[in-house]
């Protein structure tokens, strides 16, 4: 434990510099307007274990304008900067190009996990900061729907099931005494209908959220014993989540996000091992393809065969399932966290 601890820590150091190490002019395209406060600041939090980027602050000191000028055919790639406040869009394969949109709602409060449904073409992002989730139309940069959460918990990452039941897996309430939790709402306008907040069963950390498409959930978390990571799975029909079941024989360094292939194959993240591991469950001996430093927020778009991850400075794309790097894109000197696909 002494090492995985003081592997932990030095990466944490790393982060933190990386995102924190810039508060001047940035030198992107994307030009910040007068220097003003946005947003809620995340408070530090010194506890240990946990993940190791869970010290992102978000900068206060830059604004950014929205703008959107993004070909309407060809994929849409979409990636929270949780320090920002901001999300970047992006068309086609990653190059290095610039951005083509920028959402920079005020709304964006330290933005983590992003989710497209793929039937409204709607763009939903875990509102870290505000305890809520905001929902974007297609080409627009304004929210047009929030689900707030009464239970005031920091969501890390959002779903949708088949039903429009919205799901958050939540890194802990804001007031830090609820650990991590799930929390859902019946879909609709005005902010659909809040069902419930369900604690997960033995947390020290609420992390990533997927679904299979059988409709079970499964979520990751740091364990409050061990403080390792832990996957569990969980059936929550109209929202009424159940007992929750942890995989057996299955842990991780630092838990990232999801994804189920189209065969049913589980992906994920393990930023600590820089790896992506993919499962057929119930197996708990994963196949791991290792990545460069700390792989953390996964979206795959299966009609093209592409993969994508977020590392904090840069956003990459792979071919899938070989693995092949087609090309990266880098931030604002910020934190580039969540990452979602509208192919």
């Amino acid at each position: 434990m002494r090492n995985l601890m003081t592997c932990r820590a030095l990466i944490a150091a790393a982060a933190a510099a990386l995102i924190g190490g810039c508060t001047g002019a940035a030198t992107s395209a994307l030009t910040p307007r007068a220097v003003t406060a946005q947003g809620v600041t995340p408070a530090l939090r010194e506890h240990f274990p946990g993940p190791f980027w869970f010290d992102i602050v978000a900068r206060t000191n830059l604004h950014f304008a929205s703008f959107y000028a993004c070909p309407f055919k060809g994929a849409i790639e979409y990636v929270s900067d949780a320090s920002n406040n901001v999300i970047y869009v992006y068309n086609g394969k990653f190059a290095g190009q610039s951005p083509c949109g920028l959402i920079a709602s005020a709304s964006l409060s330290s933005p983590r996990g992003l989710f497209v449904n793929a039937a409204t073409h709607d763009l939903y992002v875990a509102n870290w900061g505000a305890s809520n989730v905001l929902v974007f139309h297609k080409a627009r940069t304004s929210p047009y729907n929030t689900y707030s959460d009464p239970t005031a918990q920091n969501p890390n990452d959002v779903t949708v099931t088949d039903a429009g039941i919205v799901i958050t897996s939540n890194e802990e309430a804001s007031d830090l005494i609820e650990r991590g939790s799930i929390s859902t709402w019946i879909g609709g306008l005005n902010g659909g209908t809040f069902v419930s907040n369900f604690p997960m069963t033995n947390d020290f950390f609420g992390l990533f959220v997927t679904l299979k498409q059988n409709g079970m959930l499964y979520f990751n978390d740091v364990d409050a014993t061990s403080g390792i990571g832990a996957l569990w799975k969980v059936s929550c029909p109209g929202g009424e989540c159940g007992a929750q079941t942890q995989m057996a024989g299955i842990s991780f360094g630092d838990p990232g996000g999801m994804v189920f292939n189209t065969s049913g194959k589980l992906l994920v993240n393990d930023s600590l091992a820089s790896a992506v591991e993919t499962f057929n469950l119930p197996n708990p001996h994963p196949t791991t393809k290792h990545l460069p430093c700390c792989p953390l927020g996964m979206a795959l778009d299966n009609l093209h065969g592409h993969w994508f991850y977020t590392s904090f400075a840069y956003a990459a794309e792979y071919s899938y399932p070989g693995f092949a790097l087609i090309g990266k894109v880098t931030g604002n000197n910020g934190a580039m966290f969540g990452i979602a696909v509208d192919p």
